[in-house]
């Protein structure tokens, strides 16, 4: 029999919450499990307390099953004392399980999602030692937060809600597209972290007193920066020491790409504001038209008190339409325009309001990703004869049966001749598309979050079911390195993703990058600017490569051709690796 437990997590940055919502702590009622254990531990996540100072293993936090009149477990954590061990591990524990959740609701993704490092538990280590860092790091199967003093004052990045979903979003993009951790193209790493930035955005707007504060104090708008929009005000304040505004990234930017696009990009902290800044502009139109909407019919015309609800429901379409392009996403290197193409393509083959994509398209014009919105043209709910008879159950269990068929549909699936490919884990997801009236009608009117109760009943089983199998092919080619290079040539990974509907037996969508030829000098740049730093440090096989750096990124030469790999540990908080 499954139990739920009571679990307290930080509201927001502790400054942050006590200033706008005048408590920092808030009880999450929202996850179930077989068992928890002593630490807190459940079979997919285990928070490691290390003290910061001896890097010895401390107690674990004792969980106390239901019992008596109590239905509810909970751990034996003090909620009015957030700097102790035992609030900062359970609080951890508690976002990192809400972040996952965000993820795997039937609404978004709709399964369990497996993690990147091919192991069944992702190990947190809420006090991981003293430096101004936090990560995520798939060698070590970790996410781990680190803590600092400024001006007597210690900071926890582990206390802050943002940075905990954050990275706990980059072990997420690792299960779902592995291949953005050892992409080379900056627009890839862009990707990872600017969907980590949208994810602890969604999990703001999650919080019902966060969400009613910050509307209070805006007027029912999340046009201007807020604290929905503004990423680690608490760590930004104390890095920038009062030089730059509190935070470390904000979401509502006017950020653009290079007018001349074989420009060098900026680092993939910067850039990706490219592309969270045209996502949260897009939620901010959804929250108005929402907004304006529920006024007329719901509210007397008063568009304050019926943003709240606009916020929830534009939250859950958002959280729908953007998370599952990462479903979408074709293996290997990637840009923005081509997350922008799985975006419409998840959209486009789901029952929905055509608007949305039609805006979306649009910003990526003005953003400067694509010179035109037929760039964004995508295919969608295809019949196909290689599906006429396909065994579809065979395609998702049977490795062989998958090697077939991709062998046999190579033009399909834009396989070269002659050339060796891989066929990655099948997935099968069983979600819903949630209509905006069903998201009404699971919220209480006027109020100001993306699940109601806090967590209570988020995931009720509304909305159209369906079937999806996300067949996924992957293959390598060779291209040059820059002139003067050595060894010359590189190996980059590409692919393509087929959804397939599985009760119509059609494709949903077929999904190839369109953009790995023209990206190449973009990925010259990139390799030439880590090895000129010292970032990277070329290898032959024999060595291995992780650990030889400061970053920990491996380039291996084999027989004459470098594959980069690791890439994403360049995404720890702190941006200039080199100082």
């Amino acid at each position: 029999m499954a139990i739920r437990a009571r679990l307290p997590m930080m509201i927001q940055d502790p400054e942050i919450a006590e200033t706008a919502v005048g408590r920092v702590v808030e009880d999450w009622l929202g996850l179930e499990q077989e068992h928890f254990l002593d630490g807190p531990i459940t079979p997919r996540l285990a928070i490691v307390d290390l003290d910061p100072d001896s890097e010895e293993l401390q107690a674990p936090v004792p969980f106390e099953p239901p019992e008596g009149d109590r239905t509810l477990g909970r751990y034996n954590a003090d909620r009015d004392d957030i700097e102790s061990n035992a609030f900062i591990a359970v609080s951890t524990f508690a976002t990192v399980w809400r972040t996952i959740k965000l993820f795997e609701e039937q609404r978004t993704l709709g399964r369990e999602i497996a993690w990147g490092f091919g192991a069944p538990q992702l190990l947190v280590v809420p006090r991981a030692g003293w430096m101004e860092n936090a990560y995520y790091e798939r060698d070590s199967h970790s996410l781990q937060f680190f803590s600092f003093d400024v001006d007597g004052k210690t900071i926890y990045t582990s206390l802050s809600r943002d940075i905990v979903a954050h990275e706990t979003a980059h072990a997420i993009i690792d299960g779902i597209d592995p291949d953005l951790y050892d992409a080379l193209d900056p627009q890839s790493l862009a990707l990872h972290e600017g969907i980590a930035d949208l994810t602890a955005m969604l999990l703001a707007f999650d919080s019902s007193r966060l969400s009613r504060a910050i509307l209070d104090a805006t007027g029912g708008r999340i046009d201007k920066s807020n604290a929905f929009s503004s990423i680690g005000e608490q760590f930004g304040d104390a890095i920038a020491r009062g030089t730059k505004p509190g935070y470390l990234r904000n979401l509502w930017n006017d950020e653009r790409l290079p007018v001349n696009p074989d420009r060098e990009e900026p680092e993939p902290h910067a850039l990706s504001q490219v592309i969270s800044g045209l996502l949260y502009e897009l939620m901010i139109e959804m929250h108005e038209h929402f907004r304006a909407r529920y006024a007329d019919e719901r509210f007397g015309g008063d568009e304050v008190k019926a943003s709240g609800l606009a916020l929830a429901v534009a939250a859950r379409l958002f959280q729908r339409m953007v998370l599952r392009g990462l479903d979408y996403l074709p293996p290997g290197e990637v840009t923005f325009a081509d997350f922008g193409r799985a975006i419409l393509a998840a959209d486009e083959a789901s029952p929905g309001d055509p608007q949305w994509g039609h805006k979306l398209r649009r910003k990526f014009v003005e953003r400067r990703i694509v010179a035109d919105e037929s760039n964004l043209r995508v295919e969608t709910n295809i019949d196909h004869p290689a599906l006429e008879h396909a065994n579809l159950q065979g395609l998702a269990d049977s490795e062989w049966v998958a090697y077939k068929f991709a062998d046999d549909n190579r033009h399909l699936l834009g396989i070269p001749d002659e050339t060796e490919f891989e066929i990655l884990e099948r997935v099968v997801v069983d979600g819903r598309f949630e209509r905006p009236d069903e998201t009404v009608a699971q919220v209480a009117v006027g109020a100001p979050v993306a699940t109601p109760a806090d967590g209570e009943g988020a995931d009720k089983h509304t909305g159209i079911p369906f079937r999806e199998l996300l067949f996924k092919v992957r293959w390598s080619q060779v291209e040059d390195n820059p002139r003067g290079f050595e060894p010359k040539k590189r190996r980059v990974q590409t692919g393509t993703t087929l959804v397939i509907d599985w009760n119509a037996k059609r494709i949903r969508a077929r999904q190839r990058p369109l953009d790995l030829d023209r990206r190449k000098g973009n990925r010259d740049r990139m390799l030439e600017d880590l090895v000129g730093r010292g970032i990277v440090e070329i290898t032959p096989p024999e060595v291995k490569a992780g650990g030889r750096s400061a970053t920990g990124v491996d380039a291996v030469d084999t027989n004459g051709i470098l594959r980069v790999k690791q890439t994403a540990r360049l995404l720890h908080i702190v941006r200039d690796l080199d100082e």
